[in-house]
C-alpha cells in the first residue's frame, strides 16, 4: 500500500465557501419588521385622519374625500340636544376623556360619517350672536364666516357656528351675522353637527358646529348665495377656530353692545320682535344653482293684430293710449302695494334662518308667515295652555310647538286677539292669557266669541313669558287657513 495513503490529512483539503446563514436571517427579520410596521402604519394613517400627518398623506394620494353636502333625507342619524343638555353631558368629562371625544367627533366629520356607529349630536336652540369673524386660509376651514353666539337662557354655553362659503359670499354673510342678532337653530330645518368641545377657564363651554346641509340663503334686498363644503381642511390649525383671546374680545364687544343698545329680553313690550336683519333660507327648484334677479325692463308694447290676407277686413282703430285718459280723469291716490315677504329677487321662496325665523307668506296683502290647510301643518309638539308653563321665559321653543284647546276671546283688534282657555264651558280663573297674531288678510274672531282648536287646526306658539305680576302670557300666531 502506498506510503502516502496513510499520510492523508483532511485539513489539507481545499476550504469550503461560507453560506452566511446569519446575515440572511437578519435580513429576513428586517423585512418582516418592515412589513409589520407598514401594516400598523396603514391602520394608523387610515384610522386617524384627524391628525395633520395622516391627513396630509391621505390627501396627497387622494385617499380621502372632501366634506360633502348632505340632503336632509339622507343625513346621518343623530339626536338633537339643547344648550343645557350639551353642558350637562360634556361639562363633567375629564380632560383625557374630552380629548378622545374631540378626536372622534372630528374624525367622523372628516370621514363624512360613513364609518361611525355613534349617533351624531345635532344642536338646537336660540342663540345671540356676540361677534363674527372671517375665516382665513390659516384656519381649519379656509373660507367663510364663523359666528360666536351665546345660548339664550343658559349663558355658560357658547357656540362657534361655521358658515363655509365662497370668498365672494363672505361680505354678505358678515353683513347679517352682526353683534346682537338672534340666531335660531331649528330641529326641523337645520342640521348643525357638533365637531369639537372646548372647556374654557372661566367656566364657559365652547362648542364648534358645522351645518351638514350647507344650505342656500338670501340676504333680503341684496341677493342670494349658498354655503359650500370646504374643498380641503387645514388640520394643523386645530379647533376651536375662535381662540381664547378672540373669544374674550367678543364678550367685551357684546357687553358694550348691551350697554349702548339696552338689550333686554329680545321682545318689544307688545310681544313683537324688534326688526333686525334677516338671513333667510332659500329652497330653489334646482339646488345646484340660484337664479340671479331678473333685469328690470319696460313692459312690452302690445303687438298689433295680424293682418288677414285674402279678405276685405276693415282695420280697427288703434287704442287710445292710457296716458290720454288719465289727463281727463282725476287720479285716485292708491297705497303702494306691500311686497310679498318670503320671495327673493329671483322668485325663489325664502325661509328665515336668523332672527325672526318666520316662514314665507303665501297670502296676498303682505302676511309674514306661511299659512297651511287644516291638517297640513308641519309636524310638531301639540300642548295645552296648562302645559305651556314649562316653556315660560325660555324664548322661542327649540322645536315647533302648537297650542290646542277651547278658548274665549276677551279682546279683538285688527290683527290680534286675546283669549283665555275655557274649562267645562267657562273661563278658567287665573288661566294664561293667549295673545294671537293674525296675518294680513285674516279676520280675528270677535270679542266674546269662542273657538276650539285641535291638532288639525292648532295655533303656533312663538314664546311664553311672565309679566311683572307673574301672570303667564302665551304669544301665538294663526297658521291655519280660515
Amino acid at each position: 500500500m502506498p506510503d502516502d495513503f496513510y499520510g492523508y490529512d483532511a485539513d489539507e483539503d481545499e476550504p469550503k465557501e461560507r453560506d452566511n446563514l446569519f446575515l440572511w436571517t437578519v435580513f429576513i427579520l428586517l423585512l418582516i419588521g418592515l412589513a409589520f410596521a407598514c401594516w400598523l402604519g396603514s391602520f394608523y394613517i387610515f384610522g386617524h385622519p384627524e391628525k395633520p400627518g395622516p391627513y396630509r398623506f391621505l390627501q396627497k394620494f387622494k385617499k380621502i374625500e372632501a366634506p360633502v353636502r348632505f340632503e336632509v333625507t339622507k343625513a346621518p342619524q343623530g339626536k338633537f340636544v339643547t344648550a343645557k343638555a350639551l353642558f350637562d353631558r360634556y361639562g363633567t368629562m375629564a380632560p383625557r376623556e374630552l380629548e378622545e371625544e374631540n378626536a372622534r367627533l372630528l374624525r367622523d366629520y372628516i370621514k363624512n360619517y360613513r364609518e361611525t356607529k355613534v349617533p351624531l349630536t345635532y344642536v338646537t336652540g336660540q342663540y345671540l350672536i356676540l361677534d363674527a369673524y372671517d375665516l382665513r386660509k390659516t384656519d381649519m376651514f379656509p373660507s367663510g364666516v364663523v359666528a360666536v353666539a351665546q345660548a339664550v337662557g343658559f349663558q355658560q354655553v357658547v357656540i362657534e357656528h361655521l358658515y363655509p362659503a365662497k370668498p365672494q359670499n363672505v361680505a354678505a354673510l358678515r353683513t347679517l351675522l352682526r353683534t346682537g342678532t338672534d340666531m335660531k337653530i331649528e330641529k326641523t330645518t337645520d342640521l348643525s353637527a357638533l365637531i369639537h368641545v372646548e372647556r374654557l377657564p372661566d367656566g364657559h363651554m365652547q362648542f364648534t358646529l358645522v351645518p351638514l346641509l350647507y344650505g342656500s340663503y338670501a340676504v333680503k334686498g341684496t341677493g342670494a348665495f349658498r354655503l359650500e363644503p370646504p374643498a380641503g381642511l387645514t388640520i394643523e390649525a386645530g379647533l376651536p377656530v375662535v381662540k381664547r383671546a378672540t373669544f374674550d374680545g367678543a364678550l367685551k364687544k357684546f357687553s358694550e353692545y348691551r350697554r349702548t343698545h339696552n338689550v333686554a329680553g329680545g321682545e318689544n313690550p307688545d310681544g313683537t320682535k324688534p326688526a333686525k336683519p334677516e338671513l333667510v333660507r332659500v329652497d330653489p327648484d334646482d339646488p345646484g344653482d340660484i337664479p340671479p334677479p331678473p333685469p328690470r325692463t319696460a313692459p312690452p308694447t302690445p303687438a298689433a293684430p295680424p293682418a288677414v290676407v285674402g279678405r276685405n277686413v276693415t282695420p280697427r282703430p288703434a287704442p287710445t293710449p292710457a296716458l290720454a285718459i288719465t289727463k281727463l280723469v282725476t287720479p285716485v291716490p292708491r297705497a303702494a302695494p306691500t311686497p310679498v315677504a318670503g320671495v327673493s329677487p329671483g322668485g325663489v321662496p325664502l325661509k328665515p334662518f336668523v332672527e325672526a325665523q318666520r316662514d314665507p307668506s303665501n297670502l296676498a296683502g303682505g302676511g309674514s308667515w306661511k299659512i297651511y290647510q287644516p291638517g297640513k301643518a308641519p309636524p310638531g309638539r301639540v300642548i295645552s295652555a296648562r302645559d305651556a308653563v314649562e316653556l315660560a321665559d325660555r324664548g322661542e321653543p327649540a322645536e315647533r310647538t302648537y297650542l290646542r284647546g277651547e278658548f274665549r276671546v276677551t279682546a279683538s283688534d285688527k290683527n290680534r286677539a286675546i283669549m283665555r282657555e275655557l274649562s267645562a264651558g267657562a273661563e278658567t280663573a287665573g288661566s294664561a292669557r293667549i295673545i294671537v297674531d293674525y296675518p294680513a288678510g285674516a279676520v280675528p274672531p270677535a270679542e266674546s266669541a269662542t273657538t276650539a282648536r285641535d291638532s288639525a287646526r292648532p295655533l303656533r306658539i312663538r314664546s311664553v313669558q311672565r309679566d311683572a305680576k307673574g301672570n303667564l302670557n302665551i304669544y301665538a300666531e294663526e297658521i291655519i287657513q280660515q
